[in-house]
């Protein structure tokens, strides 16, 4: 009986331990950002280049944030410190990040779309 619960405990590891693997992942997108202060005339557009660290499951950032993992998007939202909306679509590899804040000189909003590679 020892040895089924032994077998059983040690297939219930492995298994977290490959689900947890395919949560932690790494894209380097390039695409179009938008960043405007609430207040100010125009909108400054620039091509970036982003790169979006998972670990775990959570997007690694200032305050690192759980994500929702479908099949095949990872849609992380938070409103710690600043409202934050970022979605990767894994088949197409596109991403959209929408963030707006207080940066102490003043509200801001930052639009980012654009396509990803795993890094």
């Amino acid at each position: 009986m020892f040895k089924l619960y032994k077998t059983f405990f040690i297939f219930f590891i492995l298994l977290n331990v490959a689900y947890s693997q395919n949560k932690t992942i790494s894209y380097t997108c390039k695409g179009l950002s938008n960043f405007e202060i609430i207040g100010t005339p125009g909108v400054k557009e620039e091509m970036k280049e982003v790169t979006y660290n998972f670990i775990n499951g959570s997007l690694q950032d200032l305050n690192n944030i759980e994500c929702n993992w479908n099949s095949n998007t990872i849609t992380c939202e938070s409103t710690f410190l600043n409202f934050r909306k970022l979605k990767v679509d894994q088949e197409t590899l596109k991403v959209t990040d929408f963030i707006s804040g207080n940066k102490g000189f003043g509200q801001y909003v930052e639009n980012f779309t654009g396509e990803c590679h795993i890094k």
